[in-house]
């Protein structure tokens, strides 16, 4: 009786054993489907380009078995995410970091990786032309000051003009660069002055022509430069063409660029004779030295 009673109780107990190895399989197998079903969900986002989507599936992949690739794909993801919430408050440093993560991140997804440096080149771009606008613009703060108007209104129409300049990314600056236009007088006192000396003299000079000709030469004060008080005043013709408004607003911010100091004190003369030296050196950028009166 005992015999049968012992066989009894180590059936039973095979039993059970199989059974918990049944049930233990049967457990890890669905988590090891739920983990691919997730991943799988996960990378239809990534290819969407839905880096949230993405997170959810990645996140829920890692809960329900955690591996490297789970692991990695959630983090970086979670980057991308991050960076786009930065470019949006325009934080893109902080985009920069993240997105630095994220191109970096071992064990990723291609797909995230290749995006990542997209956004990083994109980041970038736009850190340069905040930049290049913020100096723009003080510059033109400059101009505004020393009465260079038509200078300040190029530079900041430029600004003004740019494709994308009111989107998220720029539309602060276009505010600032909006509002100086907005805010400037329409003409600069010094050129209405300066004209109005022009024509007075231009007058005199031919008031005096027909009793101060030379008749040695044949000419008057009229015909030297110097009767107009134009003893520096430099033509804007060169082999190249005509140098417009436009060329003397980049010129200014080449040489602003280049840490050259009182730019704004610089002549219209001067600003032409540095653009035709740096010509013909070959040069479509301006230096400080291209303003020197060329022997």
């Amino acid at each position: 009786m005992k015999k049968i009673l012992t066989l009894m109780v180590a059936t039973i107990a095979a039993f059970l054993v199989v059974g918990c190895s049944n049930s233990s399989s049967s457990s890890s197998n669905n988590n090891s489907n739920d983990y691919k079903t997730e991943m799988s969900k996960g990378n239809k986002a990534v290819d969407k380009k839905d880096y949230s989507k993405a997170l959810t599936y990645y996140k829920s992949a890692d809960k329900e078995k955690s591996t490297t690739k789970s692991s990695a794909y959630k983090k970086q993801a979670q980057n991308l995410v991050n960076a786009k919430k930065q470019m949006n408050k325009r934080e893109f440093s902080d985009a920069k970091k993240s997105l630095n993560k994220a191109k970096n991140q071992s064990n990723g997804n291609s797909k995230m990786t290749d995006r990542a440096k997209t956004l990083l080149k994109q980041v970038k771009r736009i850190m340069q032309n905040r930049s290049d606008f913020k100096i723009n613009i003080k510059t033109a703060k400059s101009l505004i000051k020393s009465d260079n108007i038509d200078q300040a209104t190029t530079l900041l129409k430029q600004i003004t003009g740019f494709k994308g300049i009111k989107g998220k990314y720029y539309s602060d600056i276009y505010k600032q660069a909006k509002k100086l236009l907005d805010d400037m007088p329409k003409s600069s006192a010094k050129a209405t002055t300066s004209n109005s000396d022009s024509t007075n003299n231009s007058s005199n000079s031919s008031d005096s022509t027909t009793t101060n000709n030379d008749s040695a030469t044949g000419t008057s004060d009229s015909d030297n430069p110097a009767a107009n008080g134009d003893f520096d005043k430099e033509s804007r013709k060169y082999d190249g063409g005509t140098i417009t408004n436009s060329d003397i607003a980049t010129a200014r911010q080449q040489l602003t660029d280049a840490g050259v100091k009182d730019v704004p004190a610089w002549s219209d003369s001067e600003i032409i004779r540095a653009i035709k030296n740096a010509h013909a050196a070959g040069r479509t950028t301006v230096q400080e030295s291209d303003g020197k009166v060329s022997n």
